[in-house]
Parts: C-alpha cells; structure tokens; sequence
C-alpha cells in the first residue's frame, strides 16, 4: 500500500512540474474577429490592439496570469493622442481561441459580465 501512495505522489509531483503555466508568450501570434478587430502579439515588448486598417501600439501593459480569467491592462493613446488605461479580462479557450472582454470605465469585475460589456470572440490567424 505504501508503494502505491508514493507511486501516486511521484506521479502528481512530476505532472504539476511539468505543466506549462501560461504567459504572454503563449499568446504571441495575430487574434482577430470576423471583422478584422483584434490583437497582434509579436512578442512580450510588442502588442498591438486592431481594428480594420487601425493598428495601435499597446504602449505598456500588467497581466496576471495566475487568475482566471486572466487580468490584462493597458495603455493606448486614444484618438485625441491622451493616454487611456484599459482593464480586460482574457481566456485562452484551447489554442485558437481567446475570449475578451474590455472595460473602458475603469472598473472590471472578477468574472466576464454579459451586463454591461461585449466578450469578443478571437481567434489565431495561422
């Protein structure tokens, strides 16, 4: 019987250490709507927030991958060139698709809300 529990814990252990957590390396690639709208992540330095023929620079940005979904601010000139802080909520559903949620009033709730904002749909344009 001992055998068999320390079996288990072998495998537990080596299955938690081998797990991937995520980062925003796992989300480099370009995610759009059926309408062109999305993300472009190159890399952890280079994020860009489109939409059509629109490209903005994420100037800087805090993600916090250890909740979920996850927490993903940042910081955009809007179209009069002032600085806007935006609050999102991001999910990685399976490899291509990322749902997202972003709250221009400042606040943003644990969870994704249907009340008061739109969660988009991505999807990683290969």
């Amino acid at each position: 019987m001992k055998k068999i529990w320390m079996g288990l814990f072998v495998v537990v252990i080596s299955l938690s250490a081998s797990a991937q957590k995520l980062s925003i390396k796992n989300l480099v690639g370009r995610w759009e709507t059926a309408d062109g709208a999305g993300l472009e992540i190159i890399d952890s330095s280079r994020i860009f927030v489109t939409y059509g023929t629109e490209r903005k620079p994420i100037l800087s940005y805090k993600a916090d991958f250890s909740k979920s979904p996850y927490w993903f601010d940042f910081v955009v000139k809007d179209s009069a060139q002032q600085l806007s802080t935006m609050k999102s909520l991001l999910l990685l559903d399976g490899n291509d698709i990322l749902k997202w949620q972003v709250f221009e009033d400042g606040d943003r709730p644990v969870n994704f809300t249907t009340n008061t904002e739109e969660i988009v749909i991505l999807r990683r344009k290969k």
